[in-house]
């Protein structure tokens, strides 16, 4: 599965739309900040997965880089 930066932050604001809905609360995410963890989730896919894998797995990625990145920033 071949993605893109804009495919990625697509996805993060997919996410954080998702959970807000749930009732968790972010902080706020600069452009800055989003496009610093998009990055860091197209180089952990295509170091781990070559830049090819399934959807579940892109989405696992996402999410884990999203987690981490709340919690050490």
């Amino acid at each position: 599965m071949f993605i893109n930066k804009d495919k990625i932050v697509g996805e993060l604001l997919d996410l954080i739309a998702k959970r807000q809905l749930e009732g968790e609360t972010f902080p706020e995410l600069s452009n800055d900040r989003l496009e610093a963890i998009a990055d860091s989730i197209k180089f952990e896919w295509n170091e781990a997965y070559a830049g090819v894998g399934h959807i579940e797995e892109f989405k696992d990625v996402v999410k884990w880089n999203l987690d981490q990145n709340l919690t050490h920033w």
